[in-house]
């Protein structure tokens, strides 16, 4: 069977991984791939982006399935487009894929369907954002509407803090489009994680729970990235939390959108926090999360190949994870995620202890060098998280490229678990 997997990022990566361990699984296309990807992948150069070419390359190629990693594409229409040529493919249509590229669209669903999430409000003009924010109780939370890569999110503790953001947003247009429109949602206190399932034919798969470090500094410090680190399960989610999360949200979730005659296929991401040992969603994607895939695949007990007929897929269950655990730090340029380096060669030493997945990187004249804000995935597998930890940390030694940058608390609280 020949699978064609789009993206170019350490997710990505992990999935053409994972597929390559199927027998059934002839020949892996990446479109575009990565350095590490193409040493068991046929790379080409499309963007995921271009649909009009991946289409073209899916009907030339007779690729028998595709597995789409990214967020842009699936906002796009790329299932869509699929579906209409009779293409066999894994994930949302256009419609459904704006429950993460428009978090107003999102909560307005939730909303509806009475799952748990934050009070808010949604403007597109400065002046009455701004009105709202000078009556409201601290901190804020001010969301992008749109794809903003996970830099759209500003936690505020002011007045001036939500003014100065509203302004950048609303009259600056600092992430352009994305940023047009905003949702000003009430902070909610709690234990964030991962929560991500595999949706087929009306049911729901749910994968191991995972967390990931989404601020740039240690002790959850400085801006939002897209993901320093990641562990998985989570060790506190247990299977009557899970029970709760399905009931509460996922299950009303695809009620809701059933009225509407609209039926979910692929991943779904519920990035949800546990309030009084409520979840509660935060938002929504729709496709595996990145780190998080980087944790999950490695320790899942059935093929993605599996999802395509909906047959063999294993729902988690707390008991017979009780001795897989994994741990991934990513090693970043300097400046991520802002303005970073790019074009650093890179020197890997490569050892049985971890798994590294490629995210930023590419081949320049023969070497490996720095692509991306981030570069490299350097995951660890133990019985133990300390264990996990660790094989990650040891083996970074191994790793070098000019000012790479890495958080050295990831999995840390779990350590003892």
């Amino acid at each position: 069977m020949k699978v064609m997997v789009i993206g170019s990022g350490g997710r990505e990566h992990a999935i053409c991984w994972k597929l390559s361990q199927d027998k059934r699984v002839e020949k892996i296309y990446a479109l575009p791939g990565n350095a590490g990807i193409s040493s068991f992948a046929e790379c080409v150069p499309i963007k995921s982006e271009n649909i009009n070419e991946i289409v073209s390359f899916a009907k030339e190629n007779r690729i028998d399935w595709t597995i789409v990693g990214p967020e842009m594409p699936l906002s796009m229409g790329i299932v869509d487009r699929f579906l209409e040529e009779g293409l066999s493919i894994w994930g949302p249509i256009k419609n459904l894929a704006m429950l993460e590229a428009s978090k107003a669209f999102a909560k307005k669903i939730m909303e509806k369907a009475k799952i748990p999430t934050a009070d808010f409000k949604i403007f597109d003009d400065f002046e009455s954002a701004k009105s709202f924010v000078e009556k409201e109780h601290y901190p804020l939370v001010i969301k992008a509407d749109g794809l903003a890569a996970g830099k759209g999110v500003f936690i505020v503790n002011s007045q001036n803090e939500a003014v100065e953001v509203l302004g950048k947003l609303l009259k600056e247009g600092i992430l352009g489009e994305a940023g047009r429109r905003v949702v000003i949602e009430k902070f909610l206190e709690g234990k964030e994680f991962s929560l991500i399932v595999a949706i087929k034919d009306g049911e729901i798969y749910v994968l191991p729970p995972a967390q990931d470090y989404k601020r740039v500094g240690e002790g959850n410090t400085g801006p939002n990235t897209g993901g320093m680190g990641s562990f998985a399960p989570v060790p506190w989610i247990d299977s009557s939390l899970i029970e709760k999360s399905l009931k509460l949200i996922f299950k009303p979730l695809l009620s809701e959108l059933e009225k509407n005659n609209l039926k979910y296929e692929g991943f779904l991401y519920g990035g949800l926090i546990l309030v009084n040992n409520e979840p509660y969603v935060l938002e929504f994607n729709v496709r595996l999360g990145d780190p998080e895939a980087q944790v999950i695949l490695p320790i899942i007990g059935f093929s993605l190949l599996d999802l395509k007929d909906g047959k063999n897929i294993k729902t988690y269950n707390e008991y017979e994870y009780s001795e897989k655990k994994a741990v991934c730090v990513v090693l970043a340029s300097k400046g991520y995620p802002e303005r970073y380096e790019v074009g650093k060669e890179i020197s890997v030493k490569e050892t049985k202890e971890t798994i590294i997945f490629h995210a930023g990187t590419s081949f320049r004249n023969g070497k490996l060098v720095t692509s991306g804000g981030r570069v490299l995935n350097v995951v660890g597998l133990g019985k133990s998280f300390k264990e996990a930890r660790e094989k990650v940390y040891k083996n970074i030694q191994n790793i070098f490229f000019e000012n790479m940058y890495y958080r050295k608390d990831i999995a840390l609280e779990v350590e003892d678990m």
